[in-house]
């Protein structure tokens, strides 16, 4: 057989490479990748630097099938010899090959080193699609480090730059990456939509890893609403994948995550079972960046199954690689679950010291995650500012053409009317604005409580009333707590009412931070308040109100008084068919708060389950 002339294995180099960028590569398994990398390799055109370094670039993101040492030396050797030849497009795809690696390893900082890099020298190779690349993969690495407005920001910039540059499958693509990162935030409905416009894409291009990543993360959001069997089923179709591609990642990834389902269940040792086998997988590609979680299963299961010993020492090796990783969503899933193994231990300051991590990291994850909606809300303003600004831009352009015809046409007379009827205009748009703001200060004056802040007895009831119509209607459980701080009377009494006023504010302020987003709280008396939490069922509601329990016996209110603490007895109850109305629900929940003060005060009790 003759051999390709340059030119006709130029041709066919670019026409293969291309097929396989457009997204090819990602349909086939690691074999056929293998053999599609080989083909490109033998229509190499000889002596063409440029295009071997888009090759090696190519090979180092996807040929080396879990083989960590090798491919970040090709990485290494590939930043070189771009550096070399000062090809800025294949500097950018090296320093992403180095990235994923490293990312395996659990380097975040050096990670988001590498995308910078990336990036800087995509915008000086002018090339919107690899910039785009470096954007989505920067946004994925800010959402699994907690930092989801900026994931956000990153992921939309990626969309659009994909859209705009023409590669529509690309920006499709972005669709499981957005949903990874709704869900983190807890805007779950806008998850699962996306995660399953991702699996239906995914499936009708025949792209395996995609439908992988999105029935993983569908997984997840099924174990963020307690729904295990689904959460088991989705995992299984990823261990098949896995299998049926004979992608060791994917299988090992499988059997981690189903430890956690296993768990809930108390299928413990089914759970170190399914952990070894992740472990094996992991430990033959030298991945090194699921350590930490797998650590922390394993001490949840010997947990579970009372060995807290075994527990602590899974713990302590989950501590040093989480640590290591920076990531403070995992490190609160550690404190918290260390902290009940000490305290099972006997080992009460220990455990008390974790739970006070577990509440300081919770709450900087909160402040950060208000900190960062309140970025992605300026974002989204300052977009819809300009586009007002374009809107107004033009707007008045045509006003000017329209205002210079008139000029040579129209009186003076007609002048003054223009301007009698723009000043009106300007006048009752005046007008219009102060009485809407008006109104609105009013509304918020009716519905809040002024000392607190959050919603004063007439609002939350109706909320209540709302949120049981909606959960009826919905056929959801809906869950009320009634809280009341033990013996505050005697804070006023010693303390004076100013006092006692800022021990309320400090109160509300605990609460606010223990609860979910979507949780709504109200105070409906001096010293008390109701709690709605929709889609709730008791056996979920518990944890939340022991919660807000431990959050209120933990405020430090030295500064208002010495010695000064406060505690809180909580009354649950569930709703039932039986309930009347809100009235009812929250007459079983009060029943149950006076045993809780009944039976010695600062605890929760539940409204009994009906037989």
């Amino acid at each position: 057989m003759a051999s390709p002339t340059p030119a006709s294995a130029s041709t066919a180099f670019d026409a293969l490479l291309q097929r396989l960028e457009d997204g090819e590569i990602a349909t086939l398994s690691p074999a056929q990748v293998q053999q599609r990398l080989d083909r490109l390799a033998q229509l190499l055109p000889r002596g063409d630097a440029a295009r071997e370094l888009h090759y090696l670039a190519l090979r180092c993101g996807w040929g080396y099938d879990g083989n960590l040492h090798a491919q970040l030396a090709a990485a290494e050797d590939g930043l070189a010899r771009a550096a070399a030849a000062d090809d800025a497009a294949a500097l950018a795809r090296f320093h992403y090959c180095r990235a994923a690696v490293r990312e395996q390893r659990g380097s975040p900082a050096q990670v988001m080193a590498d995308y910078e890099a990336g990036m800087a020298a995509a915008r000086r190779a002018e090339d919107r699609r690899l910039l785009a690349d470096g954007l989505a993969s920067r946004g994925g690495m800010h959402s699994l480090l907690g930092e989801q407005a900026r994931a956000v920001l990153d992921l939309l910039a990626a969309q659009r730059l994909y859209a705009s540059a023409g590669f529509r499958t690309d920006a499709e693509s972005m669709l499981l990456d957005l949903a990874i990162t709704y869900r983190r935030m807890g805007e779950q409905d806008q998850a699962l939509d996306y995660l399953r416009q991702s699996e239906a894409f995914a499936s009708q291009r025949g792209d395996w890893n995609l439908l992988i990543g999105s029935l993983l993360q569908q997984g997840y959001l099924a174990e963020d609403q307690n729904r295990t069997d689904d959460a088991l089923n989705l995992y299984g179709r990823v261990l098949a994948l896995g299998r049926k591609h004979a992608s060791r990642y994917d299988i090992a990834s499988a059997h981690l995550a189903m430890a956690w389902p296993r768990i809930l269940r108390g299928e413990h040792r089914r759970a170190l079972q399914l952990l070894d086998a992740a472990q094996a997988g992991f430990d033959t590609l030298g991945d090194r960046s699921n350590q930490g979680m797998i650590a922390l299963r394993r001490g949840q299961a010997h947990a579970g199954l009372g060995e807290h010993a075994q527990a602590l020492a899974d713990y302590q090796r989950a501590a040093a690689a989480l640590q290591h990783g920076d990531n403070p969503r995992y490190l609160a899933m550690l404190y918290r679950a260390r902290a009940r193994s000490l305290q099972a231990l006997g080992r009460a300051d220990a455990a008390l010291a974790d739970l006070e991590r577990y509440i300081d990291t919770h709450e900087r994850l909160a402040a950060a995650e208000r900190s960062q909606q309140g970025q992605l809300l300026r974002y989204q303003f300052d977009s819809d500012r300009r586009d007002l600004e374009n809107k107004r831009l033009a707007s008045e352009t045509a006003l000017r053409e329209r205002q210079l015809q008139a000029l040579l046409q129209a009186r003076r007379w007609q002048w003054a009317a223009m301007g009698l009827g723009g000043a009106l205009l300007l006048l009752l748009g005046a007008l219009i604005m102060r009485q809407l703001v008006r109104m609105q200060r009013l509304h918020e004056m009716a519905s809040t409580d002024p000392l607190t802040g959050v919603a004063n007895r007439r609002s939350i009831e109706q909320l209540g009333a709302a949120a049981l119509a909606r959960a009826r209607a919905l056929q959801q459980p809906l869950c009320v707590l009634v809280l009341d701080v033990d013996h505050f009377k005697q804070v006023n009494d010693r303390h004076g009412h100013l006092s006692g006023d800022q021990v309320l504010a400090r109160i509300t302020r605990a609460c606010r931070d223990a609860l979910r987003h979507f949780d709504l709280l109200g105070r409906t008396g001096g010293e008390e308040f109701l709690v709605l939490l929709p889609n709730t069922r008791r056996a979920q509601a518990q944890p939340i109100a022991e919660r807000l329990r431990a959050a209120i016996a933990a405020i430090d209110l030295t500064d208002i008084a010495a010695g000064l603490t406060v505690t809180a007895s909580i009354g649950l109850a569930e709703l039932q068919p039986a309930d009347a109305d809100l009235r009812d629900l929250v007459a079983r929940a009060d029943a149950a708060l006076y045993r809780a003060k009944g039976q010695g005060r600062d605890r929760v009790e539940a409204d009994a389950v009906p037989a």
